[in-house]
């Protein structure tokens, strides 16, 4: 079978996207009705040409039951993946990938019920472990990545695409909106989706509705209660404590510090109605 047009691979995906493999699996081969069953695509990682695509599995078995300890840090956006059992630097696609010979796209998930993955980043690999022991007792190569890559466009914890802001206009005006680590978290943002789903929970927007399939599988989420007001150890429920938003209601909520409360927007809405 032979790769469609190329596509830069700086380009392929978007940070924050929520893919199948399917559809993942499509942007190597438009046009191509279906994904065959079986093969590479539906293991950990497959190679197409130049990049590799990685499919993590955190705090979940994969398909197989093996469950690598995989980790994801968004904090600092470091990633530990694990290859296959018996993987190391000494085969070929590992000296390809450390060598910087192929592109690394990270996809992951946090429940292996959910056929989507959450796409991480373009990894980068900083450092590196060969023979280390896995749950089935057998070995693998262990890498630490960053995804962390300023020159990629992304559409980040808030699914809003951001560009450098580099490319403003002298007059242009920066603005900075400050988000806390659980709003930039793809699991828990994955969490309060699948309890909300992606229609604005205080004005009733959808971007699906609005602007088709264009706008499938895209909202804000925001922190319901700010976290220095909470004090102390604090476990966020993500069903409760995040809450998906437009990007309209979102700036509202942020206009005022601290942020307003869901339910106070509501009300001012509910004057102009």
């Amino acid at each position: 079978m032979k790769l469609g047009r190329p596509l830069d691979p700086r380009n392929r995906f978007l940070k924050g996207q929520q893919l199948s493999r399917s559809e993942i699996w499509s942007s190597f081969y438009p046009g191509i009705s279906s994904k065959p069953k079986g093969g590479n695509w539906d293991t950990g990682y497959v190679v197409e040409g130049d990049e590799l695509i990685a499919f993590l599995n955190i705090n979940s078995a994969g398909r197989t039951g093996l469950d690598f300890p995989n980790e994801y840090n968004p904090e600092d956006e470091l990633v530990i993946w694990f290859g296959k059992s018996g993987t190391s630097s000494r085969q070929n696609i590992f000296k390809r990938l450390l060598g910087g010979e192929l592109v690394a796209h990270i996809f992951a998930r946090w429940s292996n019920k959910n056929v989507k993955f959450v796409y991480l980043g373009k990894g980068k690999v900083v450092k590196f472990q060969d023979d280390v022991q896995v749950d089935n007792e057998k070995k693998a190569i262990k890498m630490w990545l960053s995804v962390n890559d300023p020159d990629l466009d992304s559409i980040g914890s808030e699914g809003v695409t951001d560009h450098s802001a580099g490319a403003l206009p002298s007059f242009g005006k920066r603005m900075s909106v400050v988000v806390n680590r659980y709003e930039r978290d793809p699991h828990k943002r994955q969490e309060c989706i699948d309890a909300n789903g992606f229609a604005c929970k205080i004005c009733g927007f959808s971007f699906l509705d609005f602007f088709g399939e264009l706008g499938r599988d895209f909202c804000h989420v925001h922190h319901i209660e700010p976290i220095g007001e909470l004090g102390g150890e604090y476990i966020v429920d993500a069903k409760t404590d995040l809450v998906p938003v437009c990007a309209n209601c979102h700036a509202m909520l942020h206009r005022r510090n601290p942020a307003l409360k869901p339910d106070e927007l509501r009300q001012i809405l509910a004057k102009k109605v």
